[in-house]
């Protein structure tokens, strides 16, 4: 063993059930939350704000509006600056010092334009720069002279005559509310709620409870319906601007306005139109009125749109509670069909349309074939932005709500028959349900592997066929191209809430010096039934602060075959020497009260061997406690050794109660070392052992 910093345990009861351990708000840096690791990834793809979107050049652009928006909700939530500063970055190089906006031109008359300036209101909130309000205000007077029908209703663009697209709503009206708000401009609700009751008039399907993407109210153009002027389908992303739009806005109408709640209407249909069109995955498709159709795929883009929108929408009582279910099946739909995590922990989206519209200089007909053609990418930021948005709505649940209802289920096996012939693949693929329940089942077998469970893993169980003929081993030792004691190890836990049943962890290298079977370092991990074979340092419990919990395993080695920082209960275990030496070697930290607690376990040993300690001081401040236990006549009546260090007598936290067997006598054990009475045993509970920053019981 090496200087490390580590922690120990305490003690408690058999558990014999077990329960679904629940999500955490609070979260440490190796599990953040899906909406700061999208956020952090897009931030390493793209250095530079101005570069979403894959970006040659500078542009005043709706995605950054969206995703930069998206950014700063997650610097509000979370208080990580750096995002705040990356969405500064690009308004402090597109908005001049005069309030005019690089690549901006009102006189375009283009609603995407509109969007790009959204998140300037926090911007101008935040710093006070007079630039941004000038550029608040100059956005602002496009909708002055935006184009419009005869009925009122916005053109998509200037050159888009007489056209009214889904996806202009969203890029316009959302902006119009919230300056309404910001700026005392009450009358602008009004254009704010007409504007959405004309697209819905304009482009429902009342055969599909759907809306098409766009219609030309001249009805000339070729993609238009002659009669109703519609496009021919519901392109799905249409669809999901236009519920977004509706559920930011309704942020800043007045509750009161005569109006209001015909919006609430449209997205309520919408609701129910969009659990009617959810596939069997939980997502949606490219074009929603033809789902399942040959050569349709379920797209990334409009499904985050969907969750988000459906997910705040029952978060501010606009649509029924049971509209959660739609969205959870959503989110947890995205999770495991669309999101990838590579090896570095970069987080990507897949899936998602680049771009599709009507009519153009490169005429786009708006059939089914051209939907189904257009181009599919990753990371675009139409599905990134929508995303983190999902995300941080989910993030923001009760964690009693931030479960999925089925647990992932996967299969190893070594001839081919499960889905994985190796842990490490199962534990590659379980990535993507990183917030659901997963089960690896592993059948019998002999696997050679070096497993690493990594840390953005949590909420894994790994079950064994049978826990004598399932083994994961390998036999890396310390003096092996001076790999040192922490690399040897055959498992190594680096992930939370990982759960272990039914199977052996063996270091099987020769007695050449140490060869760790398991190294942990996540919290909360659990070991049911599990045997860990080994000789020296067979179980290294590496990480203060985090808690461990073994029932009914079987644990072999000849010295220090237990040891670490952590802090460990042992509930009806067998602890078995292979030589005369020491079975445990803790390195508990001062200020953690409880390091190993062994409760009822058996100490058995190897015949011929008789002079065994149950432990020695690694650290000063060594925390173990045997209770209830069998000891058998190879422990030695001193009991305890001061590892060649007198003053480790003065601090190493050693205590006994209730033990039985030959090896349980009393009257020889050192004089540094506790006999508890009965009143400070009943104190060592498993609650109290384990209650450290949060409550955490291995039984539930």
């Amino acid at each position: 063993m090496k200087s490390k910093s580590f922690l120990v345990f305490g003690l408690g009861m058999l558990c014999s059930a077990f329960g679904t351990v629940q999500a955490q708000t609070d979260f440490p840096k190796e599990q953040k939350p899906w909406s700061v690791r999208m956020a952090e990834s897009e931030m390493v793809r793209n250095p530079e704000s101005w570069m979403l979107d894959f970006q040659p050049a500078l542009k005043w652009d709706y995605c950054h509006g969206l995703e930069l928006g998206a950014m700063l909700d997650v610097y509000d939530r979370y208080g990580d600056a750096k995002f705040f500063d990356y969405a500064l970055a690009y308004a402090d190089t597109m908005v001049n010092a005069d309030g005019t906006v690089k690549k901006y031109k009102v006189e375009e008359y283009s609603l995407d334009r509109i969007n790009s300036g959204k998140f300037l209101f926090r911007i101008y909130e935040q710093t006070k720069d007079p630039k941004y309000k000038k550029a608040l205000d100059l956005i602002r007077t496009q909708f002055d002279g935006q184009p419009r029908n005869d009925d009122g209703g916005f053109w998509h663009k200037k050159v888009y005559p007489h056209q009214m697209w889904l996806d202009g709503i969203y890029m316009g009206v959302p902006y119009l509310a919230e300056y309404a708000y910001r700026n005392n401009e009450p009358q602008a609700y009004q254009e704010v709620i007409k504007q959405i009751q004309l697209a819905k008039k304009h482009t429902y399907d009342p055969a599909t409870g759907l809306l098409r993407h766009a219609c030309d109210v001249s009805k000339t153009e070729k993609w238009a319906d002659k009669q109703t002027g519609q496009s021919q389908h519901t392109w799905g992303r249409a669809l999901g601007w236009y519920a977004m739009a509706l559920v930011d806005v309704l942020d800043f109408i007045p509750k009161h306005e005569p109006g209001r709640d015909s919006v609430l209407v449209i997205l309520n249909d919408i609701a129910k139109a969009l659990k009617k069109y959810q596939s069997p995955e939980g997502l949606w498709y490219q074009v929603m009125d033809r789902s399942g159709d040959e050569g349709n795929y379920l797209e990334s883009s409009c499904s985050t749109m969907f969750v988000y929108s459906l997910f705040k929408a029952v978060r501010k009582g606009y649509i029924p509670v049971s509209y959660f279910n739609v969205a959870r099946k959503g989110y947890e739909g995205i999770l495991n069909h669309f999101i990838k995590v590579d090896e570095n922990g970069l987080v990507s989206i897949t899936r998602a349309c680049a771009v599709a519209g009507l009519g153009g200089k490169n005429y786009r007909s708006g059939d089914y074939n051209y939907y189904i053609n257009e181009t599919i990418r990753d990371n675009d930021p139409k599905a990134v932005g929508p995303f983190i948005l999902a995300s941080l709505e989910w993030e923001g649940l009760p964690k009693e709500q931030r479960r999925f209802a089925e647990p992932r289920s996967l299969v190893v096996a070594q001839d081919g028959s499960g889905d994985f012939t190796t842990l490490a693949d199962a534990l590659e693929s379980a990535r993507a349900f990183m917030d659901f329940d997963v089960k690896i089942y592993v059948k019998k077998g002999v696997y050679h592997e070096k497993l690493v469970v990594p840390s953005w893993l949590q909420h894994i169980e790994i079950i064994g066929e049978d826990v004598n003929e399932t083994v994961i081993t390998n036999a890396h030792h310390a003096n092996m191209n001076k790999m040192g004691t922490f690399r040897t190890y055959t498992v190594k836990v680096e992930g939370n809430y990982i759960t272990f049943r039914n199977l052996t962890i063996e270091n099987n290298a020769p007695r050449l010096g140490q060869a760790v079977a398991l190294h942990t370092e996540g919290d909360c991990l659990r070991f049911f039934n599990c045997r860990f074979l080994g000789n020296q340092d067979t179980v290294y419990t590496g990480t203060e602060g985090t808690r461990l919990y073994f029932e009914n395993c079987y644990i072999e080695g000849t010295t220090d075959f237990i040891f670490g920082p952590s802090t460990a209960w042992f509930e009806g275990c067998t602890i078995h020497s292979k030589a005369n030496s020491y079975v445990t070697a803790a390195s508990t930290p001062q200020y953690i009260a409880y390091g190993y607690v062994f409760h009822k376990c058996k100490l058995t040993a190897d015949a011929g061997i008789d002079k065994v300690y149950l432990g020695r001081p690694w650290r000063p401040y060594a925390s173990t406690v045997f209770m209830n236990c069998g000891l058998g006549k190879h422990i030695l009546p001193a009991g305890w050794h001061n590892w060649n260090n007198k003053a480790n007598e003065q601090t190493a936290r050693y205590a006994e109660y209730g033990n039985t067997g030959e090896g349980a006598g009393v009257s020889g054990r050192v004089a540094w070392a506790r006999q508890l009475t009965a009143k400070e045993a009943e104190g060592i509970t498993m609650s109290k052992v384990f209650a450290m920053s949060s409550d955490w019981n291995p039984c539930e």
